[in-house]
């Protein structure tokens, strides 16, 4: 589809002009979530004392004095990032009147609202997934709509979207990015995935760096193991400055990777609590269930005439055990129907009404 075809589309379209900007439509038809960086210009060498690298991001990310504060990865960049992502968040948790009738109104229609990252993870332990706001709209044609839209965000699990939304809120033109020039949110991509990613290709990379050179990284520790010295300094030094971007690659993603396992524990920990405090309340329910089946049984048990019971202590009875009326040879007898007499030992006596003399003996 043409940029003016989709730019119609767009223009005719409501439900896509209230989720999207004009640009952020059409750049989720231009690219993958993970696009190659351009090259930036050589960084000025570290300096003295610097030679070994440790988990200090900031300490690789000056501009330099190069004129290239708004090159990605700069210190610049990486301060519009955090200030942009914490604004939105801000936001989302704190909206004005504006958006809080933006919210309502969508809300009316069957779209939730966006929530904020802290928001979702308090709810993430009975939280589905977010799905496509075009989800409920009928005739299929909520379905066409989100082929023409389409958002690798809605296919994530739910942990990924919650750490897919910590990292949106820097645009720099042409849609949500990171401080490297990475689409946080695309068509084609999970940003959590291509963090874990790039975490291990930046790694391996500054391994081979490192060992051209004879030195040893751990990207464990993100280090150089080897003690420095009047022979390696120099090589230390070189390392530094040749690979100063992927090092502050390497460090902000794995940064990122903790935030994506801490989010994926949160949310798993919340689960698990849910589902506790589901089967608590169930096994509650179906004790209360039980306690009420016996007392009903035990109320039935002694109300009507023609019952059966169970020989007991009764407190009619001033605690005297008695005897059922149907147990054969008890001590008292009842009348039958055909007026004979039931009586100890189970003997059936002949009835009145056919000759037969009723005893009023006690027996």
């Amino acid at each position: 589809m043409s940029p003016q075809n989709l730019t119609n589309v767009y223009n005719q379209n409501p439900t896509l002009q209230g989720q999207y900007t004009l640009q952020q439509y059409l750049d989720l038809f231009g690219g993958s979530s993970t696009p190659t960086p351009t090259p930036t210009p050589t960084p000025t060498p570290t300096p003295p004392n610097q030679g070994i690298i440790n988990s200090n991001i900031n300490q690789y990310q000056s501009g330099g004095g190069g004129g290239i504060t708004s090159a990605r990865g700069s210190q610049q960049r990486v301060n519009d990032f955090n200030n942009a992502i914490a604004a939105r968040q801000e936001r989302l948790n704190n909206p004005g009147k504006v958006q809080s009738f933006v919210n309502s109104a969508k809300q009316m229609i069957g779209i939730e609202p966006q929530m904020s990252v802290d928001q979702m993870l308090a709810r993430s332990g009975y939280m589905n997934p977010q799905q496509r706001p075009t989800g409920g709209i009928p005739f299929g044609v909520g379905s066409a709509i989100a082929m023409a839209m389409p958002d690798k965000y809605y296919d994530m699990p739910l942990e990924d979207q919650i750490f897919t939304q910590s990292q949106m809120g820097y645009n720099d033109g042409s849609g949500y990015k990171d401080e490297f020039g990475y689409n946080t949110r695309s068509a084609l991509g999970n940003y959590g995935e291509f963090v874990g990613e790039r975490v291990d290709k930046t790694g391996n990379a500054l391994v081979k760096s490192a060992a051209k050179r004879g030195l040893t990284f751990d990207p464990v520790t993100g280090k150089i193991t080897d003690e420095v010295t009047d022979t390696n300094k120099d090589l230390i030094d070189d390392f530094n400055k040749k690979t100063s971007y992927i090092q502050k690659e390497f460090f902000a993603f794995t940064n990122k990777a903790k935030e994506r396992k801490n989010i994926s524990d949160r949310v798993a920990k919340e689960k698990r609590d849910q589902d506790a405090r589901i089967a608590k309340a169930e096994a509650e329910a179906r004790e209360r269930a039980k306690r009420k089946m016996y007392n009903q049984q035990g109320r039935d048990n002694y109300s009507g005439p023609g019952m059966a019971f169970e020989a007991r202590k009764d407190t009619y009875t001033g605690g005297k055990t008695i005897d059922s009326p149907s147990t054969p040879g008890g001590k008292y007898s009842s009348p039958r129907r055909d007026g004979g007499l039931m009586g100890r030992g189970g003997s059936r006596r002949k009835s009145y009404f056919d000759g037969g003399i009723v005893s009023l003996r006690r027996r």
